[in-house]
């Protein structure tokens, strides 16, 4: 069915996503630097890149971290992964991303960052039936990018 990145630093709760997505191809990143170098190896392959926001920021440097590090690395992440690419590809990254963190609450109604390319899909880790709610968003949009 495809190659979806799960970005999670909670590894329990990764096998649980994983074990729920075993149609799919699955590869996981920790940290920051983690998911740069899963993105640099497979960036095309993703159908779905499910993102934890409040992950590690092992792997950026120091005036990454002095300027602009704010407590939430998946934003940067995403920021990373748009870098130097046209604006149809970073609507894209958007489209297939899917926030699942315990930061949506906090989030909701707040610019994430300035002129994002797109909306993610934001599901809330403490949400009844969250990871059920997540395996069907991820199965809709991996189906729409065949």
């Amino acid at each position: 069915m495809g190659r979806i990145l799960i970005i999670e630093d909670d590894g329990v709760l990764a096998e649980r996503i994983s074990d729920n997505l075993s149609n799919f191809d699955i590869e996981e990143a920790y940290s920051y630097i983690t998911a740069i170098d899963a993105w640099e190896e497979h960036e095309g392959d993703y159908k779905c890149i499910i993102l934890d926001l409040d992950i590690p920021p092992d792997g950026l440097d120091d005036d990454q971290l002095k300027n602009d590090y704010h407590g939430i690395c998946g934003i940067l992440l995403l920021n990373a992964f748009c870098e130097n690419q046209s604006p149809e590809k970073q609507r894209e990254i958007w489209a297939k991303t899917v926030i699942y963190s315990a930061f949506n609450d906090e989030l909701d109604g707040k610019e994430i960052m300035q002129n994002p390319p797109g909306i993610p899909h934001k599901i809330t880790k403490q949400a009844i039936n969250s990871i059920s709610k997540l395996v069907k968003v991820v199965k809709e949009i991996s189906n729409q990018s065949r």
